[in-house]
């Protein structure tokens, strides 16, 4: 069992006193001095400019002395192990808006980590503040329908872009008709409970989604984009509500098919000879939405697990031999096979993070956003890596200066005067803990993407020594 090193509440408000002291120690201290964690945590410097406090994230439940009718921001209720589809589409509304809101992540489904279940929660759900302010009633929406939750979510944000639902043309609304066409173009009768961990692979009666379908439903996915050429979205030039509720499937969808059927050109979503206009979709919502690539983005990893959970449980009940799923292609060895590279990674951070503006909590920079997640989860990091199960055979102190030494490098990696020999410079045990973090670092639930890319890059640069 992965190890939960974000163990939920995250409180953003740890990253009050955290972000202006790792910006001034990243120009204050020597290259080659690691720095305390006092160092690392103090904000007592008359330099400390006050940060907004961010809005918080609960787990399970509000706190007592916090209720849902006081609250000036809206709270949005998800899921905590980031697998159900409507949650990811409300979730990407909300960041996309720059909406401030409260989360409370609870457990949807009764599977260990997330496992196929019974949905035990009704999640999404979100509870509005009211509109007048005057008294303490709170707007509550108890439905769990994503596509009528992100309509309320343009209904109460109609100025902040994007717009959920232009007007094309006068007598089309192609946001929704875009929505609407869904079940119609996916594969038909793929069994509903494997909707969020691995939608349009499998059957009710044991049997497999034919290959022929999914050949059918990208073509018309490919139809669909060229009605709208003069961008790269489902409507065209902008993102729309349309993408949104389209794309849990096809970030899934792209994952888990060639690992169903690898190295069949036409049945590999990302295929730019096969599926051209697909394949610029994919790159669009990567390169160019940082709601998406910085924060609601799930990874390779994380999709090939809950495929391998579907699997399992497809082959106990598969019709026939022929329907049995035998082994999904090995995992690759190279470390970090499961981030995909992004060349606008920093770009899409700058957006993101809005200058300090729009998420003054996060860190300005990926790398000092990881920095930041590592302050805050120093405790689990540490109890997971002295472990007698983790194999590092490390101590509590060789752990602890190796994690500083990780954090110096990552909040410093932004100065001229550091470049890639410095990163090759990380001690043999700091190597190791990188590697220890980023394989147990969940994406998105423990960070966005492009963060997690900065671990990768840092994990890419170092030499990983195995213990003997």
């Amino acid at each position: 069992m992965m190890m939960m090193m974000s163990q939920f509440p995250t409180n953003r408000y740890l990253r009050f006193a955290s972000t202006v002291t790792l910006l001034l120690l990243s120009t204050s201290t020597n290259a080659f001095s690691t720095p305390s964690w006092q160092q690392l945590q103090s904000a007592q410097s008359p330099l400390h400019v006050p940060l907004q406090n961010p809005p918080p994230i609960y787990n399970d439940e509000l706190p007592s002395h916090v209720k849902e009718s006081k609250s000036h921001l809206p709270i949005l209720y998800r899921d905590k192990e980031c697998i159900c589809a409507d949650c990811q589409m409300v979730w990407m509304a909300l960041e996309c808006k720059g909406v401030e809101y409260v989360t409370v992540l609870v457990s949807k489904y009764s599977g260990d980590d997330g496992v196929v279940g019974e949905v035990v929660e009704n999640v999404p759900r979100i509870v509005w503040p009211d509109d007048d302010g005057e008294n303490d009633q709170a707007t509550t929406t108890t439905k769990t329908d994503a596509i009528k939750l992100i309509e309320q979510i343009q209904t109460k944000y109609p100025s902040s872009p994007p717009q959920f639902y232009p007007k094309l043309s006068a007598a089309v609304d192609a946001s929704r008709c875009n929505i609407l066409r869904l079940p119609g173009v996916m594969p038909r009768n793929s069994d509903p409970a494997f909707q969020s961990f691995a939608p349009y692979l499998f059957r009710e009666d044991g049997t497999l989604v034919a290959m022929s379908s999914h050949c059918v439903s990208l073509e018309e996915v490919e139809e669909m984009l060229e009605e709208y050429y003069l961008g790269p979205y489902l409507c065209g030039k902008e993102i729309t509500a349309a993408d949104m509720v389209w794309m849990p499937y096809l970030e899934r969808y792209a994952v888990q098919l060639p690992l169903l059927y690898p190295k069949i050109d036409v049945l590999n979503p990302r295929s730019k000879s096969a599926y051209e206009m697909v394949y610029e979709w994919y790159l669009a919502m990567e390169r160019d939405v940082p709601a998406y690539a910085c924060c609601v983005q799930g990874d390779a990893r994380h999709w090939r697990r809950h495929l391998e959970s579907v699997v399992e449980i497809h082959n106990e009940r598969a019709a026939t031999e022929k329907d049995r799923v035998p082994k999904l292609p090995p995992i690759p060895k190279r470390k970090g096979w499961w981030l995909k590279k992004n060349p606008n990674s920093k770009v899409l951070w700058k957006a993101y993070y809005g200058d300090g503006s729009s998420r003054p909590w996060l860190g300005d920079t990926p790398e000092r956003e990881v920095a930041l997640y590592l302050v805050q989860n120093r405790k689990e990091i540490i109890e997971g890596a002295v472990e007698e199960t983790s194999g590092m055979g490390m101590t509590v102190d060789e752990t602890d200066e190796a994690l500083r030494e990780i954090i110096h490098t990552l909040i410093g990696s932004e100065s001229p005067e550091n470049d890639d020999e410095n990163i090759d410079e990380l001690s043999e045990n700091a190597s190791r803990v990188v590697e220890f973090v980023s394989e147990r670092v969940e994406v998105p639930r423990d960070m966005g993407m492009i963060p997690a890319l900065a671990l990768g890059e840092l994990l890419s640069k170092v030499s990983i020594v195995s213990k003997a």
